[in-house]
């Protein structure tokens, strides 16, 4: 896009962020980690207005960083992704979300740095209990995870995937019921 469209289109947009902005600066800290897993820069006040005017997602995550209270008289300006649901009591520094129509994150915790793609869905069992996800985890299109387990930091849930068990650390699963496909980088065959 040409530099002088992109500063109008974004000055104009910085008139409905006015709020948001300010909310961004009191947050800075808690909101910086998450807005560098975006691309668009290292952070500040620029990069934030692109990041949120272009990712309806990320403004589901700005939001849960404000909290619901802070968060629900600014909503209207830049609305989020309707069907994107988050309802986690923790979500570590540096989360990414990319395309997430139709997910439902319904986990005791997530830890920093997760990345997860649209149509996933983090639940609970029918005992109630939910997924406790750790560091550095990718879940792709399509995942469901559910139950009282928990994921190991650095572990990928494939597209498509159906985790009922306890994921280890530096795996990746895939399939229906899942197994582990790679283990610290070799690959296998391992029923979960």
């Amino acid at each position: 896009m040409n530099p002088c469209t992109q500063l109008a289109l974004l000055s104009a947009s910085s008139l409905r962020m006015l709020p948001h902005i300010a909310l961004y600066l009191l947050h800075k800290k808690d909101i910086d980690p998450d807005l560098k897993q975006y691309g668009e820069g290292k952070g500040g006040v620029v990069t934030f207005v692109k990041v949120c005017t272009r990712q309806r997602v990320f403004r589901n995550l700005f939001y849960y960083r404000l909290g619901e209270y802070k968060s629900v008289f600014i909503k209207w300006l830049l609305p989020p992704e309707r069907s994107l649901h988050i309802w986690c009591p923790s979500i570590g520094e540096g989360c990414h979300f990319e395309h997430n129509y139709s997910t439902y994150l319904n986990a005791e915790s997530i830890g920093n740095n997760f990345y997860c793609l649209q149509l996933v869905t983090l639940g609970n069992d029918k005992h109630g209990r939910r997924p406790t996800v750790g560091n550095n985890v990718k879940i792709f299109t399509g995942a469901t995870v559910f139950g009282g387990i928990n994921i190991g930091d650095n572990a990928t849930i494939g597209a498509g995937a159906v985790v009922n068990r306890d994921v280890p650390a530096g795996c990746t699963v895939a399939g229906n019921p899942a197994r582990i496909v790679k283990r610290d980088g070799e690959a296998v065959d391992e029923p979960l």
